[in-house]
């Protein structure tokens, strides 16, 4: 009876100083970042994503559920968009208890330490798995250093944090299944499982998180096949099963806030309807180099786990593949550790790197017709994310064989491993000689290559001198860390501290000034409105808007509204600029060809950039008096014609009917019509426009459609019909509101029935989960309570 809590205090306690340790080297790889001496360097995370976090934290701090943000894409909706992670739970945390150093340079210097713990527990998820896989710690953190640290995790994700965000989460969930089928009986599990699923899905990348579910089922089929071979029932199967379904239920109620949203949007983005050309673009093959001599070729390493972690990854699957030399003290409860599952994570690593070539390789092709959700996503080489996991495990594994397979057979490995690497690195400097191939700097290569023989013959070494101590363990993930630090660690690190790197560029210091000084100025007679948008010809990044408050055309998530991206594809720029509500333009032309007054320029390095102010502001909100009923293709054709007059005609699609308010083309036919309109905005999503009309007419507000923005009549004719709910879809992608003769004033509100849903559905499975963990903590204080009573006895 005292042997079982000792045992888990061993257990705990290792697993305490393992995150510690994660925790520790996380911090000395980034050491530079977290004294604020350096940051990462300029691209989607000083651009993007902090971009998103500042107007995150605004949102935040005046209590508001940021819903929908008008800084990009002529109105975005943020929380829809998966890259926000608007419920990430770390990332939210984080921010929360960080709320009040609202200054950029703070809030980047934050974000960065939130990628440095995101990379911790990287490491730490790693160790959990592969140490129950082993039954060994040092196995485990041999996984969790190698993955951790690898050239993946340190280099694109890091950059690009919703990837960091979401990929660290999948070791989690399979240690997390593992304990579950263990224990198929307790529902406890198999919702910690829905819960970490939900959290990666919350993450904000959805292809990572593809990939993450589809090395899920295929775990799960594994072990089930295991415990069959254990003399599993067919009514346990089934309660597996059902425990799983009770985990998807879990994860799908909590990841409601976001996935109904986002499902929505999806269907009215860009990434609605993809062709193979744009989806199946991967590393060319030469890029497999780079397992082995890291960034030879490219400035991103990301399939390089280091010389010995890959060699320990060898060990694992040679010794898996001379089943007789695989000793186990138990063969039926120790399959699936050991060869099993060297052999599973040896498939995943295989069919990922298949994967990650996209065209240039034979697979992707067969997923993309084959595969659910492969044909929605770009990008294959992202499937290194599973190259770089599944080798990392085989180097866990790799370690537990150094000390189960006999001596012969680790030292001809050992031997074999450093010869495939010597022979390697010579076949690359021939091949990289011949005519017509990319140069590459030779005293570069001699270093990359001296160091790879090197430390592989060093592993060889180690392998087979005969026995095994704790030294050679220790010394072997010294070098696995050592060799990725100095591999990984300058991948992400500028010059610059956070407060230097956050200091607004001239460009948009001088917008920013322009837009404060022109609030409510009068574009066209009888409209007021907000300062105008800006149309940056990407001459600064493209989500400075946020930033600084103002308002742009464009933006930089993948993710838009594709009627609205037709918009940049087919119209004259003077169209699309009428539209929008563009009053200044950034560009590299001196001159446009509109009437325009030249604000400043800035000259660059090669070129200059102008920032100019239209002579004849494009308004924000204005009345029609005539509609045109045509389909999307259609649309398109008007409203890109300078025949087509934007100030009296407004395209409607085949869905509205505006037949029983009033016939707007019979009233611009009673006389002459006018109008005047305010327009506010009150905040994010949420608009007051106050419009005097002669006549019916149909307001058009240049703010993008989606489902869920609300009409509210603050003021309105009594002997004029109600307005409608919602706003209607107007000239393709814009809002539209029919307004009666007079006087009237109505608020637009942002509040689509996916986000109140998805917040009732996620806010109940909450509910549901702690009222049961609370049940069970009950009864196992009352059944605790009962065994003390009985002993009293």
């Amino acid at each position: 009876m005292k042997s079982m809590p000792r045992i888990s205090y061993l257990l705990q306690r290792h697993t305490t100083r393992a995150l510690l340790l994660f925790l520790g080297l996380a911090a000395f790889f980034y050491t530079p970042v977290l004294l604020g001496l350096r940051t990462f360097p300029d691209g989607d995370f000083t651009h993007h994503f902090l971009s998103f976090s500042l107007f995150f934290q605004q949102e935040l701090q005046n209590a508001r559920l940021p819903v929908w943000n008008p800084y990009t894409y002529s109105g975005h909706p943020f929380l829809a968009d998966v890259q926000a992670a608007v419920f990430y739970p770390i990332g939210s945390l984080l921010l929360a208890l960080t709320l009040p150093f609202d200054s950029a340079a703070a809030r980047l210097y934050f974000l960065q330490l939130e990628a440095v713990i995101q990379v911790a527990l990287a490491g730490f998820f790693t160790y959990l798995l592969a140490q129950r896989l082993t039954q060994r710690h040092d196995a485990g953190l041999a996984a969790g250093i190698c993955f951790a640290f690898s050239g993946y995790l340190t280099g694109y994700p890091v950059a690009q944090l919703a990837v960091l965000r979401t990929a660290i989460w999948l070791p989690l969930i399979l240690w997390l299944m593992m304990r579950a089928v263990e224990s198929p009986q307790r529902w406890e599990r198999w919702s910690a499982v829905g819960i970490a699923a939900a959290v990666s899905f919350l993450a904000g990348h959805a292809q990572t998180f593809l990939y993450t579910l589809y090395v899920v089922a295929a775990w799960l089929l594994l072990l089930i096949a295991a415990r069959w071979r254990q003399m599993f029932s067919i009514r346990q199967v089934a309660v597996i099963v059902a425990g799983m379904l009770l985990a998807a239920a879990v994860g799908v109620g909590l990841s409601a806030p976001q996935l109904l949203p986002s499902l929505e949007y999806m269907q009215l983005s860009v990434r609605a309807s993809v062709d193979y050309a744009f989806v199946s673009g991967g590393f060319p093959l030469q890029d497999s180099w780079q397992l082995l001599l890291p960034g030879v070729l490219t400035y991103y390493s990301p399939l390089y786990i280091g010389i010995v972690g890959l060699g320990l990854a060898f060990v694992a699957v040679g010794a898996a593949t001379v089943r007789s030399h695989w000793r186990a003290t138990n063969e039926a409860s120790e399959l699936l550790r050991h060869r099993w599952g060297a052999f599973f994570f040896l498939g995943v690593a295989g069919v990922a790197l298949l994967l990650s070539f996209g065209s240039n390789g034979f697979l992707y092709p067969l997923f993309y017709h084959l595969a659910p959700g492969f044909n929605l996503f770009r990008g294959q080489e992202r499937a290194a994310f599973l190259v770089a996991f599944g080798l990392s495990m085989l180097a866990g594994y790799g370690l537990l064989a150094v000390r189960l397979t006999p001596q012969a057979l680790r030292s001809w490995l050992a031997t074999l491993y450093a010869g495939t690497v010597t022979g390697a690195v010579y076949t690359f400097g021939l091949l990289w000689q011949l005519p017509e191939r990319t140069a590459i700097d030779s005293w570069r290569f001699l270093l990359l290559a001296t160091l790879a023989i090197g430390l592989a013959a060093g592993f060889a070494l180690l392998l087979r001198l005969p026995g095994w101590s704790r030294q050679r363990t220790q010394l072997l993930l010294l070098l696995i860390f050592a060799s990725l630090f100095w591999a990984n660690f300058a991948t992400n690190l500028d010059r610059f501290s956070p407060a230097r790197k956050t200091l607004l560029a001239p460009e948009v210091a001088a917008l920013q000034e322009v837009a404060a000084n022109r609030t409510f100025s009068a574009p066209r007679s009888g409209v007021q409105s907000p300062p105008g948008r800006v149309y940056n010809e990407f001459r600064v990044y493209e989500d400075y808007g946020m930033r600084i408050g103002v308002e742009d055309v464009w933006g930089a998530s993948p993710l838009r509204l594709a009627n609205y991206a037709r918009l940049f594809e087919s119209f004259p720029l003077d169209r699309m600029w009428r539209l929008t509500g563009v009053e200044h333009v950034l560009t590299w032309r001196r001159e446009l060809f509109v009437p325009s007054m030249l604000l400043a320029e800035f000259p660059q390095n090669t070129d200059t950039t102008y920032l100019h102010r239209l002579v004849q502001r494009n308004p924000r909100a204005w009345v029609v008096y005539e509609t045109v009923i045509a389909d999307d293709e259609e649309s398109v054709h008007l409203l890109a014609d300078h025949t087509f007059d934007l100030d009296r005609r407004a395209v409607l699609p085949p869905e509205s009917d505006l037949a029983d308010r009033f016939d707007l083309p019979e009233a611009s036919k009673h006389g002459a019509t006018s109008f005047d309109v305010q327009l506010i905005q009150q905040a994010p999503g949420q608009l007051k426009i106050t419009v005097e009309s002669t006549s019916p007419g149909l307001l058009v507000v240049s703010e993008n459609w989606m489902p869920g923005w609300r009409v509210r009549a603050v003021e309105w004719p009594h002997d004029a019909l109600a307005p409608p709910g919602e706003a209607l879809r107007v000239n393709l992608s814009f809002l539209g509101v029919p307004i009666p003769a007079g006087k009237s004033v109505i608020e637009l509100r942002y509040q689509p029935d996916s986000v109140r849903n998805g917040l009732w559905i996620g806010a109940g499975t909450l509910v549901v989960l702690l009222f049961a963990a609370a049940l069970r903590a009950l009864h196992r204080h009352r059944h605790s309570k009962n065994e003390f009573k009985q002993e009293q006895l």
